[in-house]
C-alpha cells in the first residue's frame, strides 16, 4: 500500500507505491482466484494516527491484553512508539511478596498474599536474540547477576513485586526473580522494563529495591534509539545507598527529585549529588535534599559562580536541614542581601563571573527550634 495508504488510479488503471517500488492492479476473472483467498476475511488498514487515537482509549491492562491478542497488534504498538504518547500512571512501587500466616495441620504456616498478576503471553517477550547477545545473557546468568538491588530487610528476598497503579482503585501486579535462571526470564525482565519505560508515572519512590543499572544496559545491550529511563513527575530517594543514586543519574528523569539521606559514605555521596545538580538540568527540574553535608553546598555554589559552562545546573534546589550552617559564611560578599522583617530569611544573588547575565537566586531560612 502507498505510503498515504491509497491507491492512485490512473485512465483507469490502478497503482500503488511499496518500499520504494510500483505496482499495478490488473483486473482478473472470478475463477482465478484461488479457493484460500476467496475464504479468507478482509483485513481493515487504519492510518498509524488512527491506531494510535484508539490506543490512547485503553488502560495498562487492556494495553498488554490488546498485544497478546495478536502477533500483528504487538508489532504495531512496537513500531509506534516513538510517536505515542507514554501511557500515564499514578505511581510505581518495588517491595517485596507480602506474607500472612494461616492456620494449616495444626500449625502457623506463611502464605503469600496472592495479587492479580498480569499475565504475559510468550511471543511478546518473543524477540530475535542475536549470538552475541545471547552469549552475554547466559554470561549474565552465570555470574548471577541480579535484577534487583536490595537492602536492608529486603536482602534476602527471591521475588521482586512490581506494583503499578492506574488510580486510587485500580492496581497491576507484575512479577520477577531478583536472580534471573534462564533465557526466558531474562526475555520476560526485558520486555516488562520496556513497558515501564514507555509508562510516565506521577510518584516513584526507591527505597530498599532498585533495578539493577548493569542488567538494563545487558537487556538492552544491542537496542538503539530506545529510552532506557522511568519517567515520573515526583520522585524520593529514601536509601542512602551509591547504587540508588547510580540508577538515579542513569535511568530517572524525573520534574521533582528529593533526596533523604541521613547516613552513607560522604565521599562517595557527594561526588554522585555534585553531579546530579551541576549536570543534571536535563534530566531534573528542582531538587530537594534533606540533611546535605555543608561542604556541598559552598561547592555547587562555586560552581555556579566559576565554571564556564553551567547550562546543565539543575534549575531549581534546595537544602532542607543543613547542621553546622553559617549564614553569615555564606552570605558573605554577595550581591543583593536582603535580610526580611522575620529576621529567619536572607536572600542573595549568584552571578557566574563568564555570563554575568545568567542568575541564581538563594534564599536561605532559619527553621525554629522546638
Amino acid at each position: 500500500m502507498s505510503k498515504d495508504q491509497k491507491i492512485i488510479e490512473h485512465e483507469g488503471t490502478k497503482y500503488y507505491k511499496e518500499k520504494g517500488r510500483w505496482y499495478r492492479l490488473v483486473q482478473i476473472e472470478e475463477d482465478s482466484v484461488p479457493a484460500d483467498i476467496k475464504n479468507k476475511t478482509t483485513k481493515i488498514s487504519f492510518p498509524q494516527e488512527t491506531q494510535l487515537d484508539i490506543f490512547k482509549c485503553l488502560n495498562f491492562n487492556q494495553l498488554v491484553s490488546f498485544q497478546q491478542s495478536s502477533f500483528y497488534f504487538k508489532i504495531s504498538l512496537t513500531n509506534m512508539e516513538k510517536n505515542w504518547q507514554r501511557r500515564n500512571l499514578l505511581s510505581l512501587n518495588l517491595y517485596r511478596p507480602v506474607y500472612d500466616e494461616k492456620w494449616e495441620k495444626n500449625k502457623f504456616v506463611k502464605v503469600q498474599v496472592e495479587h492479580k498478576f498480569v499475565e504475559i503471553e510468550p511471543h511478546l517477550y518473543d524477540f530475535e536474540l542475536s549470538e552475541q547477545l545471547k552469549e552475554k545473557w547466559e554470561h549474565g546468568i552465570d555470574e548471577s547477576i541480579p535484577m534487583f538491588f536490595t537492602f536492608d530487610d529486603y536482602e534476602d528476598i527471591d521475588i521482586v513485586v512490581c506494583e503499578l497503579q492506574q488510580n486510587y482503585n485500580e492496581f497491576y501486579y507484575l512479577q520477577l526473580p531478583k536472580f534471573p535462571k534462564n533465557m526466558e526470564e531474562m526475555a520476560i525482565a526485558r520486555f516488562v522494563f520496556q513497558l515501564l519505560f514507555n509508562c510516565a508515572f506521577e510518584y516513584f519512590e526507591i527505597s530498599c529495591i532498585i533495578i539493577n543499572p548493569q542488567m538494563i544496559e545487558l537487556l538492552f545491550d544491542e537496542a538503539t534509539n530506545m529510552p532506557l529511563q522511568i519517567h515520573s513527575q515526583r520522585t524520593e530517594i529514601f536509601h542512602d545507598e551509591a547504587d540508588c543514586l547510580n540508577f538515579a543519574w542513569n535511568h530517572l528523569i524525573s520534574n521533582h527529585l528529593g533526596i533523604d539521606l541521613c547516613f552513607g559514605d560522604e565521599e562517595i555521596m557527594g561526588v554522585l549529588l555534585f553531579k546530579i545538580l551541576a549536570k543534571g538540568g536535563n534530566k531534573f527540574l528542582n531538587v530537594t535534599y534533606e540533611y546535605p553535608d555543608v561542604e556541598l553546598y559552598f561547592s555547587i555554589v562555586e560552581y555556579i559562580e566559576t565554571s564556564q559552562d553551567i547550562s546543565k545546573v539543575v534549575k531549581e534546589i534546595k537544602f532542607e536541614t543543613m547542621v553546622k550552617f553559617s549564614i553569615e559564611k555564606a552570605a558573605k560578599n554577595k550581591n543583593k542581601l536582603k535580610i526580611e522583617e522575620d529576621g529567619k530569611t536572607t536572600k542573595f544573588q549568584l552571578f557566574n563571573k563568564h555570563n554575568p547575565k545568567i542568575e541564581f537566586s538563594v534564599t536561605i531560612k532559619v527553621k525554629e527550634e522546638n
